[in-house]
């Protein structure tokens, strides 16, 4: 994870990778909702993603916003994972441990 004044970034990758469409468009579309110790909620911001070099895996970046405040220890994340109508949330503690 790194941060930003105004919003926060997290990598992941995905083994095996998402599908895609015979046109390299994914299939999937991701979704961040997280709050932290505080109270806190942040919304998603957007993100990327991609196929490996290698194909075994999707690597990506989500975003959240606004930016962590001082004094943040702990995000409490959910990813939600839309494809073809479903829904397939999955729930993840971060520490935080540059927000002093």
């Amino acid at each position: 994870m790194t941060a930003d004044e105004d919003s926060f970034s997290i990598e992941y990758s995905i083994t095996p990778p998402l599908p895609e469409e015979s046109d390299g468009e994914s299939t999937v579309l991701l979704m961040l909702e997280a709050r932290d110790d505080l109270g806190n909620e942040y919304s998603d911001w957007g993100g990327t993603f991609g196929t490996s070099a290698d194909g075994k895996q999707t690597e990506g970046t989500v975003s959240g916003q606004p930016g962590l405040p001082a004094g943040t220890r702990e995000l409490f994340v959910r990813f939600t994972y839309l494809r073809a109508g479903e829904e397939t949330s999955y729930d993840l503690t971060l520490p935080v441990p540059f927000t002093g």
